[in-house]
């Protein structure tokens, strides 16, 4: 490309992103403006906006799940409350029971490892680079039924999940240590605050029926 086709190239580009509001630095506000005025649509309902975040690895809040470590990448706090996002290391064997999110719909994306899911009815064998779309009211679960440690990218739709962490799971002081056993105390705590949650907990049985 030569430098005059360049040049017009990106004239045309910056009055593009002007006319919808992206020009860089422009508040949500003005672009929310701008969008209504070039297209007629309006602008998803929000509190306030968002902020942009960097959050290096490792630093998230750390919380040990029933055999999982589960690290906070966004809360509702950071989102308003559009989404939770969080990594879960699930060593082998580990993995929740049977459950069912009454208020939010998950999404896993795998990183590392295998897990073996249980989504409705259904079992499969999900691996590295796979997805799984998990709508509310869908009771599910995963186990590592490989070697390795299983990486695994958890979102919930809406925030608002991170708090029943926050309640329920111990902090993880160490991360490189090995999981806690689960107590029945842990138990118990899960069981009580899951109504609080929307959560529910289905019993093996009776999961293969939902």
């Amino acid at each position: 490309m030569n430098g005059d086709l360049l040049s017009k190239t990106l004239v045309l580009l910056g009055f593009a992103l002007g006319a919808y509001g992206c020009t860089t630095g422009e508040p949500g506000a003005k672009a929310d403006s701008s969008l209504k005025e070039q297209t007629g649509l309006e602008p998803a309902k929000r509190k306030q906006d968002a902020k942009p975040f960097y959050r290096p690895k490792g630093t998230g809040p750390a919380y040990w799940g029933p055999g999982d470590l589960y690290t906070l990448l966004a809360t509702g706090e950071e989102t308003n409350d559009a989404y939770f996002q969080f990594e879960a290391l699930v060593p082998k064997g580990g993995g929740p029971p049977p459950h069912i999110h009454h208020g939010e719909d998950e999404t896993f994306y795998l990183v590392h490892g295998a897990l073996e899911m249980r989504l409705g009815d259904k079992i499969i064998k999900a691996s590295a680079g796979d997805f799984v779309n998990i709508p509310r009211g869908t009771v599910h679960n995963f186990k590592n039924v490989g070697s390795d440690t299983a990486v695994m990218i958890g979102t919930f739709v809406p925030a608002g999940m991170e708090k029943f962490f926050q309640e329920v799971f111990p902090v993880a002081v160490d991360r490189t240590a090995d999981p806690p056993p689960i107590t029945d105390e842990l138990i118990k705590k899960m069981t009580e605050a899951a109504p609080r949650h929307r959560v529910e907990f289905v019993p093996p049985g009776k999961a293969d029926k939902r």
